[in-house]
């Protein structure tokens, strides 16, 4: 089971204070995520959502979003900083996935 449901604004404020992190993304599946690539890609804010993708499986549920991460930074440090700072705000059997999606 997929829900992409909108970022709490903390969830967002939280991985945009993430040191390294320069933008975050939307995180839709399948064909959908098409337009948000584009707009990634191209840096049309105006085009995309900050989402974060709720998936089950096995019954442990895993929260998945994208990050653009800092050119100065390396990018898998960045990545698990954020994933920290969700761990934060999740109960200990959720799991977290991050992509990094642009470095800039």
């Amino acid at each position: 089971m997929t829900d992409t449901t909108p970022l709490a604004p903390d969830f967002v404020t939280r991985i945009r204070a993430v040191d390294g992190v320069t933008d975050v993304f939307s995180y839709p599946t399948g064909l959908a995520r098409v337009p948000g690539v584009i707009a990634a890609a191209t840096g049309a804010a105006e085009d995309r959502r900050t989402d974060l993708a709720i998936t089950v499986r096995d019954g442990v549920p895993t929260l998945a979003t994208r990050i653009a991460a800092s050119a100065v930074d390396r990018a898998p440090d960045a990545a698990r900083r954020v994933a920290d700072a969700l761990l934060d705000l999740t109960p200990p059997n959720v799991r977290i996935a991050i992509q990094v999606a642009r470095i800039h």
